[in-house]
């Protein structure tokens, strides 16, 4: 895995690297073992009688780290020398509306239904990625405070086709990620069965009943006017692990019978040039859970190169069942409380971050709201820290709730710095923004909504 600092990167599934605070740190003198504290609790501080020398190595991995919360929870581990949990104060700045669904939209389905994204073109260009299928739309402008919402040409029309197996059904592109002149898409998919007629009893949606989730590919080399797929089904990235097969009896609502990989966070690249990210996974249509998986890839251009977790390296081969004819494997699930994902490495925690929507015990109750999780490899993940509370379907915390973010539900966080000079904005800072989805009335008027976060370690 790649922790934070330098690596050398070894073969598929090996270690990615060593710890950038771990290790022996410069090997000062000392006379005890006082003297060699480096204030890592993640490392043990020896003096070595014979030499005189410092050295700081990491201590087991697993190791608990940054004591335990008010309910007896650990907050931390030790890995690779690190903790990944850092006690963060967040505050929050004044709202700013940054597409209006009564002003802006092209058409009723023109809305912001997914986290949003940036990317900058090769020309200097800032595209934002926030939109809804099957007519994908993006912004575009010289800057954040001048982006326009580009209403024709789309960048992505759905395929709309009606067959499962084809994984080219409502297409959303959900993270962009460019390298050179390319711009390369995970295409969040789904298929809805409209035929099947325990699909459609009691659904109040009619048009999206039984859900059959994949991640898929499409690239564009123009600027992110216009993005296209491989022919299928190379397209492929994370196909459903078993085919479709409508429920016995009928669902109450669709969300019910919602299956497979879906929603994958940004794209990273780590310090052994790999790239991941994170996606959900519900493993069956009878399961109400959602779990949390990593994949990688060394060649974005290649969706069938991505491999997932699969609890000792990075091996499994995300095939589709309809090709293999039997169900395939899962990915290992992280210990993560599920979201939309938002994956960037912030440079001021020096730590991954991972911000998603759920809820924690905080004070003895659960407080829904937007998360941060730390992580210096990926896979272990602290304890999960409240940037703010927050409204969201099914956790409807009351509306006067202090610090909530809006008085009506919510989803879909993301964080994007706008002061960060990376071309795919993946190293925020300490002052990034949060991005958001505003429901305004729990239907198709949503709005854009983004705040600006400070961050501060806690001494």
């Amino acid at each position: 895995m790649p922790l934070i600092g330098c690596s050398e990167p070894t073969g598929e599934g090996e270690n990615g690297g060593t710890a950038g605070d771990g290790g022996t740190g410069g090997m000062p003198e000392c006379q005890n073992p006082e003297d060699c504290d480096d204030r890592n609790e993640c490392t043990e501080d020896v003096c070595d009688p014979s030499s005189g020398l410092c050295d700081n190595a990491p201590v087991q991995d697993g190791t608990l780290c940054a004591g335990k919360t008010s309910l007896g929870v650990p907050r931390g581990g030790c890995y690779g020398g690190l903790c990944n949990f850092r006690p963060v104060i967040v505050a929050v700045g004044d709202k700013e509306i940054v597409f209006n669904w009564s002003e802006d939209r092209c058409e009723d389905l023109d809305l912001p239904d997914g986290p949003a994204r940036a990317v900058r073109a090769e020309e200097g260009e800032i595209v934002l990625f926030a939109n809804n299928a099957p007519t994908y739309r993006v912004s575009r402008g010289p800057d954040f405070e001048t982006l326009q919402h580009v209403c024709d040409p789309p960048a992505l029309v759905s395929a709309d086709l009606q067959a499962p197996e084809s994984y080219e059904n409502w297409e959303w592109i959900w993270v962009a990620y460019r390298e050179g002149t390319s711009i390369h898409a995970l295409v969040h998919n789904e298929f809805h069965d409209a035929v099947a007629p325990t699909c459609k009893v009691g659904d109040p949606s009619p048009a999206n009943p039984c859900w059959y989730n994949s991640v898929t590919y499409a690239v564009s080399i123009d600027g992110a006017r216009s993005f296209s797929k491989p022919g299928a089904p190379a397209h492929v990235v994370a196909p459903v692990p078993e085919v479709w097969t409508p429920p016995a009896v009928p669902q109450p609502h669709g969300f019910h019978s919602l299956i497979g990989y879906h929603a994958p966070s940004n794209i990273v690249r780590g310090p052994d040039d790999s790239y991941y990210a994170l996606l959900l996974l519900t493993p069956s249509q009878y399961s109400p859970y959602t779990f949390l998986c990593l994949m990688r890839t060394e060649t974005l251009n290649d969706p069938a190169s991505w491999r997932a977790w699969d609890g000792t390296g990075f091996h499994l081969r995300m095939e589709s069942p309809y090709v293999t004819g039997n169900p395939v494997p899962e990915c290992t699930r992280l210990p993560v409380t599920t979201g939309t994902a938002s994956l960037t490495y912030n440079t001021y925690l020096d730590r991954y971050m991972l911000v998603n929507n759920g809820g924690s015990p905080i004070a003895g109750y659960p407080v829904c709201g937007f998360y941060l999780w730390l992580s210096s490899d990926l896979i272990h993940w602290g304890y999960p820290q409240l940037i703010a509370p927050a409204r969201m379907d099914g956790c409807n915390i009351p509306p006067q709730t202090p610090g909530v973010l809006e008085t009506v539900n919510i989803l879909y966080p993301s964080i994007i710095d706008h002061a960060d000079s990376t071309i795919n904005f993946e190293r925020p800072g300490r002052t990034p923004y949060l991005y958001y989805t505003r429901f305004n009335d729990g239907g198709l008027d949503r709005d854009l909504v983004r705040v600006p976060l400070t961050f501060k370690l806690e001494e």
